[in-house]
């Protein structure tokens, strides 16, 4: 009997176990350089000024649309972490001001990418919020200025070498 409970506490254990990986943040990989200035809507390189959680898209300059029934639209209330970037170089987009916000979410779980006041970075970034949890709403920036990104995208500390690369491809 004992022994039989020991197994049921330990096929347990090892289904939790199991269960928390299918919620950590899965990357299908890296792409290319090349692949990611062409894909991504802006890239740029920027010192990290400020980042807040927030809930309050309409003052991102966001807009949510798609299927807001009660099931879904909780998603909208999902913390997101806003990150101010003063901006260093642009190298895809139109710089329309020194300092742009990047939207990503609040924790590496869910694909967010750690952002460190002070720190410079290279950033991949979207109009759109391309993580799957959000493909029953769409969330959009519209004002130019606000952009999203996470850990499956190239956004990284700067470095020099892909800086070098960056502008060999924009040539």
């Amino acid at each position: 009997m004992q022994k039989s409970l020991k197994h049921i506490i330990s096929l347990v254990v090892l289904i939790i176990l199991g269960t928390l990986n299918s919620y950590a943040c899965n990357c299908s990989g890296e792409g290319s350089v090349k692949g990611s200035v062409k894909y991504y809507d802006a890239v740029f390189s920027g010192r990290v000024l400020s980042k807040k959680l927030t809930t309050n898209y309409d003052s991102l300059g966001v807009v949510i649309t798609g299927d807001s029934t009660q099931d879904h639209f909780k998603w909208r209330e999902l913390p997101t972490m806003a990150v101010k970037i003063e901006v260093s170089k642009m190298f895809k987009g139109r710089q329309v001001s020194d300092t742009l916000t990047i939207l990503t979410p609040f924790n590496g779980a869910a694909c967010g990418y750690n952002f460190q006041i002070g720190q410079k970075y290279i950033i991949y970034g979207s109009i759109y919020d391309e993580l799957p949890m959000t493909d029953t709403l769409k969330r959009r920036s519209f004002d130019r200025k606000t952009f999203w990104t996470h850990l499956c995208t190239r956004t990284r500390n700067w470095n020099q070498q892909e800086e070098t690369e960056i502008t060999e491809i924009k040539k």
